[in-house]
């Protein structure tokens, strides 16, 4: 069970989600995909997870959390956060940190450059669950009807 906040570092950038290679093939899986992962992404991904296994004692969370994390980049090359977070939630559940990715209910992914550094400082905050202002609501229900008119 989470206390009150955790927090994580990997020594490196995981790799993207993208780096995966689809194959042609009869599968058996629920998306009915198969995947090829290159050996140096299986092993960058294994890396991935057992550090963050060295740092997490506890049993996985199973609440709602907020996941906040830093990208310390060594130079501006291009990089997808979003496709290397779903490669970094899958880590977290792999190494016990979430019971599943799911509970991941906000994720702010923020980016920094420091030339020659490299690395990932990961937050984990229980979720705030607060109710939704009914104007908020209101505005997206006056949208869909806009829209649907058209």
């Amino acid at each position: 069970m989470l206390k009150i906040r955790a927090e994580y570092y990997l020594s490196f950038i995981p790799p993207s989600k993208a780096n995966r290679v689809k194959i042609n093939s009869r599968a058996f899986t629920k998306s009915g995909k198969r995947y090829i992962v290159p050996k140096d992404v299986s092993i960058k991904i294994n890396k991935a997870i057992w550090e963050l296994q060295q740092q997490h004692k506890n049993e996985p969370v199973d609440i709602p959390v907020s996941v906040k994390i830093l990208f310390i980049l060594p130079d501006r090359r291009r990089r997808d956060l979003d496709n290397i977070m779903k490669t970094l939630g899958d880590c977290m559940v792999y190494a016990g940190i979430l019971q599943d990715d799911n509970l991941i209910y906000r994720q702010i992914l923020e980016k920094k450059v420091v030339r020659g550094e490299e690395g990932v400082i990961i937050n984990i905050t229980p979720f705030d669950d607060k109710e939704i202002d009914s104007k908020i609501i209101d505005k997206l229900k006056s949208y869909k009807e806009k829209i649907n008119g058209i």
